[in-house]
């Protein structure tokens, strides 16, 4: 689970939503400005930037979000979204990424593949032994995602793998009492449905998605048609950040979308070193 994971479940357990959420604000905070302040990392190119955290977004770290800033989301069938026989979604705030991963500039700059997935298999992450006592917390999850088809490729990157295991969204917990997790205008991923990623190659070899907005819904060949926040959405739903490549190809193919990736050019910084 890594590190930062680690201090997301100390920020999460033996928290209510309701109680010391300045503490909690303080701290996640204190993470946030460690994690900036490490080593820069280099990659093939010369362009330096901070080092990549998993889909699990600056740490699943918008589940401390979800401590500081939730909303439980409660909806039945055909109301908003679908998620089958009505239930809950604690939506947090927006992942505060390492890398950008909004624009197509973004995506030709710092990924490595862009590809059609389809998650195959996902595992539980259990909670800790310490939120396990408290009755509440942070239950983690793994997807295995199955790579269809690449759509664009960096010149020089490592070729693209049959299939990745990234930390995604899990869930919240109190007692009994389970919640979906969700970071806001961001898929959970979740199997059945079909998902456009930009992903990055880490030094250990491992793969991870460039960030939060990295990841697109891909029901049925149609940009933005498919699962985000937990409920599914049609491409004509939703607001989009502008310029973002989800603005940009909502509605579209990937056939459009490999097409704006061919013509974009990366960030001067990272093209020249």
């Amino acid at each position: 689970m890594g590190r930062d994971a680690e201090k997301v479940r100390e920020l999460l357990s033996a928290h209510d939503p309701a109680v010391g959420v300045s503490r909690v604000e303080r701290e996640l905070e204190g993470l946030l400005r460690e994690q900036a302040a490490r080593p820069p990392v280099t990659d093939m190119t010369g362009a330096a930037w901070g080092g990549r955290t998993p889909l699990l977004w600056a740490g699943a770290a918008l589940a401390a979000g979800a401590v500081a800033a939730t909303a439980v989301v409660v909806l039945a069938d055909g109301e908003g979204g679908e998620t089958g026989g009505g239930s809950e979604v604690t939506v947090g705030s927006e992942a505060d990424d390492a890398l950008p991963s909004v624009t197509g500039t973004d995506w030709v700059t710092h990924a490595d593949q862009v590809a059609v997935v389809r998650p195959t298999a996902e595992k539980e992450i259990p909670a800790s032994a310490e939120e396990k006592e408290a009755g509440e917390g942070y239950i983690g999850r793994s997807a295995t995602l199955s790579l269809e088809r690449v759509l664009w490729s960096r010149a020089g990157a490592s070729a693209a793998p049959e299939s990745v295991t990234l930390d995604v969204a899990g869930w919240t917990f109190k007692g009994e009492e389970r919640h979906k997790f969700a970071v806001r205008d961001a898929p959970r991923i979740e199997i059945g449905h079909s998902y456009i990623v930009a992903l990055a190659r880490e030094d250990d070899g491992s793969w991870s998605t460039l960030g939060s907005s990295a990841v697109l819904p891909y029901d049925g060949g149609t940009i933005g048609s498919g699962e985000s926040e937990g409920v599914i959405h049609s491409a004509s739903s939703g607001d989009h950040v502008e310029g973002s490549v989800e603005e940009q190809m909502t509605g579209k193919t990937e056939k459009e979308l490999a097409e704006l990736l061919r013509t974009t050019r990366p960030a001067p910084a990272a093209a020249t070193g």
